[in-house]
């Protein structure tokens, strides 16, 4: 019987040796190239969940003990973005309206400068961001407090509140009540730049009188706005909302509902706001050199007439021919130094000129006394002393911690990503509007 064949018959074993290590290398090299496919998958799967799941749980910043996560951040910043879009689509229609109606060219020019401010705007990634995260930790810092002082909205408010965002009212359009007219009181001549009065607000134009703009196309009478269009439009709404910013209909209830708690808290906090305030009836003479204003007030003590020193002397064009008279005025109307003389100071003349940065004031006080405020007024105050309780609050490091919020500042929507999103052309503003909820203002 023959003896059994050998392995590898034929091959010596310098060959056997050689295929067993390359068999080996073979494996090995397998095992890595298994190995990095592995590790390079993990990455990017890390950096996916990283990106996408990750980062977004991460605060953005911390109300007590409550973190508001980036996520919420980025999705509120795009709803900003958003509403900024949506008017800049509404003020290049009011353009394109102006121009082909022939406006005049400053009506065109005005309605063309806001559309470039908001341009601008929406290229300032972190001015949107800084008042976004403003917004949400006074929201936060809202609804902390109205938890613990038990105000609530109720489901039924929540949703009438909504319904109304959208222009449905359940039980018919309220009825607008009728303007109160005020109490008689002395109306002083417009006020110059030189006059005493506290500073209003800045505007970059002023807004131009809604007869220049082209008269709106008469429409037949509007068919009843039904719950089933209500839900319509918000349905319609959610979804261009959902695809532009990410909110879900709950973020925008949640939004709803912290408008509401923020009335609510404001009338709390404001509860002890004046229902009166003191006013003067004053009137000066405006001079720029401080021993003019006291020779003046020489002559006023021996016996000269105000008003005719007022004529010759003032620098206070809006007056002076009126015998320098202001009026009846609030306090708080003109600028700190003069209103601290006269809503402290005995009445009758001012013996020393009142410096101010408009110049040296001689005041004389006519009469002081009390004026009730409006329910319009009466709110104002609230919402004053309301926002000052709100700063403080925002203000204090042990309750509000801030956190990289910088690094997850979104740059979208932009323009064209709101045109694709839409099947049908953009709204016009007479269309469908945008709710906007305060806590997130618009500018």
């Amino acid at each position: 019987m023959s003896k059994s064949r050998p392995p590898h018959a034929g091959l010596s074993r310098k060959h056997v040796a050689r295929a067993e290590r390359e068999a080996i290398l073979r494996r090995w090299l397998i095992g890595v190239t298994i190995a990095i496919a592995v590790i390079t998958v993990g990455l990017l799967g890390y950096g996916w969940l990283d990106q996408n799941v990750l980062q977004l749980r991460r605060p953005v910043a911390k109300v007590g003990d409550v973190e508001i996560s980036a996520e919420k951040f980025q999705k509120a910043v795009k709803y900003s973005r958003y509403q900024l879009i949506q008017q800049y689509f509404q003020i290049a229609q009011y353009v394109q309206l102006a121009q082909a109606f022939g406006s005049d060219p400053q009506t065109v020019q005005f309605y063309q400068q806001q559309a470039d401010q908001i341009a601008a705007q929406l290229n300032d990634n972190e001015t949107i961001g800084r008042r976004v995260l403003d917004s949400l930790i006074d929201d936060e810092i809202i609804r902390q407090e109205a938890a613990n002082r038990g105000i609530t909205v109720s489901p039924d408010a929540l949703d009438k509140a909504m319904q109304e965002a959208f222009g449905y009212y359940a039980n018919g359009t309220p009825t607008p009540p009728p303007t109160g007219t005020p109490a008689p009181t002395d109306t002083p001549s417009p006020t110059p730049t030189g006059a005493p009065t506290e500073t209003p607000t800045a505007t970059l134009e002023p807004t131009p009188a809604p007869t220049e703009g082209p008269s709106p196309t008469p429409r037949p009478s509007a068919t009843p706005f039904t719950f089933d269009a209500f839900q319509g439009r918000f349905d319609e709404y959610l979804t261009d909302l959902a695809k532009n910013t990410g909110m879900t209909e709950e973020d925008f209830r949640e939004m709803i509902e912290t408008d509401l708690l923020r009335d609510k808290l404001a009338e709390t906090i404001g509860a002890d706001a004046p229902h009166e305030v003191a006013t003067a009836h004053t009137r000066h003479i405006l001079v720029a050199d401080t021993n003019l204003a006291k020779q003046i007030i020489h002559d006023l003590n021996n016996g000269a007439d105000f008003a005719e020193l007022a004529a010759k002397h003032s620098s206070d064009p809006g007056n002076k021919d009126t015998g320098g008279d202001l009026g009846t005025q609030d306090d708080g109307f003109f600028v700190k130094e003069f209103n601290d003389v006269v809503f402290t100071a005995p009445i009758g003349l001012y013996p020393e000129p009142v410096p101010s940065t408009f110049g040296f004031h001689v005041i004389e006080i006519l009469e002081r006394g009390t004026r009730t405020l409006s329910d319009d007024e009466v709110k104002q105050k609230q919402n004053e002393q309301f926002t000052t309780w709100l700063q403080e609050k925002r203000g204090d490091t042990t309750l509000v911690t801030e956190y990289d919020w910088q690094l997850h500042i979104p740059s979208r929507p932009t323009i064209q990503d709101v045109i694709d999103s839409q099947p049908t052309p953009t709204p016009g503003p007479t269309d469908t509007p945008a709710p906007t909820p305060t806590g997130t203002k618009t500018p």
